[in-house]
């Protein structure tokens, strides 16, 4: 089972039913008398393919009349790429790999992999959340998908930062699966213990939580914010996203840059003086001036040029003699009519 787990990334994601339920529970809220616009917005850290934030989002939008700007997070490339169909932002990311504006989104829809880190020797779905907790706005929704008995690892932490906890079963036949629960609290400003609401979780991870059902009235109110950007982005460069971005939007998308580099038309320059030896070294060294075919006046000539090192006598001294090495540049010019070679190097 866990191995099946791991191989799929830990990735259940809610059925659509359990995701229409959940909205019944939430509306959005830009607040009263306010003329600035506002955007709730939506964070799911474990994504997958976009579907439930994206379903969630929708009836959000028609329940409560509110803008809501959908923020997605997702390992797996594949997932990812389907997610960017249907939310606004997406990260092709991990979660602890990439930069967040604290608190700023009013609600987050956390469904995290259900599995045990070796290395760090802890549940991931503790980990998701004392990292997700941080993006959440003072007074924000928390919505925590999770099997029911791992709430007892988090029943501390989720009533030391969350007020006003609630907490619902899947409904059957849903919850024959993995036996989840729906958690749903606010954000409290400043965390502090609260005993009586750890032991509530604690029972609620051994017990009977009351079934998800359909409701006609929201229980919960998630904040809007001012519209504008925020910081969403990873800490680690996929080269071909940078490659890609930069086809798009960077120097080589820019007609000045490219139009200098590579010209529309094929203008011929001439330099401004005549090329030196060492110019012309540098040409033939490049490749310039070999199997050059060049036409003038009806006059055709190939060119042909070399760079070969050869040893010079520099000290002749009865002692001793020293040679050095020195380039030796040839260049001649072939007349493809008459056959006549002439050497214009010298």
């Amino acid at each position: 089972m866990r191995l099946a787990a791991q191989a799929k990334g830990g990735y259940y994601p809610a059925p659509e039913r359990v995701v229409d339920m959940i909205a019944d529970l939430i509306r959005a809220d830009a607040g009263y008398g306010r003329r600035r616009i506002e955007t709730l917005r939506l964070l799911d850290p474990c994504c997958g393919e976009g579907l439930a934030a994206q379903r969630l989002a929708e009836r959000l939008r028609d329940s409560s009349g509110v803008p809501v700007e959908t923020y997605g997070v997702e390992l797996h490339g594949e997932r990812a790429e389907e997610a960017e169909r249907r939310l606004d932002h997406v990260l092709a990311s991990d979660l602890f790999r990439a930069s967040m504006a604290n608190g700023a989104f009013g609600l987050c829809y956390l469904n995290p992999p259900y599995d045990w880190d070796s290395a760090d020797k802890r549940r991931v779905e503790h980990a998701f959340l004392t990292q997700c907790t941080r993006y959440i706005s003072d007074g924000g929704l928390l919505v925590f998908v999770v099997p029911r008995s791992r709430l007892a690892v988090s029943a501390r932490y989720l009533s030391s930062h969350y007020g006003r906890i609630r907490c619902w079963s899947f409904p059957e036949p849903e919850r024959e699966i993995f036996d989840q629960v729906v958690l749903i609290a606010r954000r409290k400003p400043e965390p502090f213990a609260d005993a009586r609401s750890e032991q509530q979780v604690l029972e609620w991870s051994s017990g009977e939580p009351e079934p998800l059902g359909p409701s006609r009235y929201p229980e919960f109110r998630a904040p809007a914010a001012p519209s504008g950007d925020v910081l969403f982005a990873t800490r680690t460069v996929d080269p071909g996203a940078a490659a890609s971005e930069a086809r798009r939007s960077g120097l080589w998308a820019d007609p000045d840059v490219t139009d200098s580099l590579w010209p529309a038309e094929d203008r011929r320059e001439r330099p401004l003086m005549p090329l030196r030896r060492g110019h012309m070294a540098m040409l033939v060294a490049a490749g310039f001036l070999d199997n050059l075919v060049l036409e003038s006046e009806g006059r055709r000539v190939l060119v042909k040029g070399r760079t070969a090192k050869e040893m010079a006598l520099a000290e002749d001294r009865p002692e001793k003699e020293v040679y050095r090495e020195r380039l030796v540049t040839t260049v001649v010019a072939l007349d493809l009519a008459s056959g006549a070679m002439e050497d214009i190097a010298a």
